[in-house]
């Protein structure tokens, strides 16, 4: 039987906006909650909130579990998130932000353009990141959607990051910048030295 305070945790992501397979959630049950829940027991209790109709399979991924009905969720909009890629932070940001999209009716084309920027973003954010949490927060007001992304940056050393396969070329450190530029209507990235801190902020009309 699945763990209750598991079965709880999990029904908190799944209504925040999250949607994954279960190596996903089992990542947010250790970064969020602190709970050790192996991905065979997350998959046992995600199986049965899909039994139970509050989850249903991806239409395409199978592995994925989403949210069956996307108007019982309650989003959030001001969050942290693991600042190392093997806790899955880009897919908690990309689903979460999707979600949120959805329940503001926003069009599927430009839902689509936001997760590929979006995604974009947090690559960066966790590529260059210090290692802690990254903060994330975003809104729509008056038919605008904004975004803001901070976390602490440690020292680039591009010879080393190229030598250690981050790249295939020094062109594709603006390959991001340019999705980004092409897809939202205007971004920002402030570098704060004295706080080694990179605050990444961007908006785009959406309705």
């Amino acid at each position: 039987m699945a763990n209750p305070a598991v079965v709880n945790a999990l029904r908190e992501l799944v209504q925040s906006g999250c949607w994954g397979n279960h190596k996903d959630f089992s990542a947010w049950l250790r970064f969020d909650y602190n709970l050790a829940s192996s991905p065979d027991e997350t998959l046992e209790a995600l199986n049965k909130m899909a039994e139970s109709g509050l989850l249903e399979k991806h239409e395409s991924i199978s592995e994925e579990f989403v949210l069956a009905d996307v108007s019982r969720a309650i989003p959030v909009t001001s969050y942290r998130v693991s600042g190392f890629l093997k806790e899955s932070p880009i897919q908690m940001v990309r689903s979460r932000l999707e979600t949120f999209l959805r329940l503001h009716s926003v069009e599927e084309n430009i839902i689509v353009d936001m997760s590929i920027a979006t995604t974009e973003a947090m690559e960066n954010a966790v590529k260059y990141n210090d290692q802690n949490p990254i903060d994330i927060r975003y809104s729509i007001e008056a038919g605008e959607f904004r975004i803001e992304i901070r976390n602490g940056i440690r020292e680039v050393q591009i010879e080393r990051d190229i030598e250690a396969g981050k790249y295939n070329s020094s062109l594709t450190l603006m390959r991001g910048m340019m999705v980004m530029s092409k897809l939202f209507d205007e971004l920002d990235i402030e570098i704060k030295d004295a706080e080694n801190l990179a605050v990444f902020t961007a908006r785009k009309r959406v309705g």
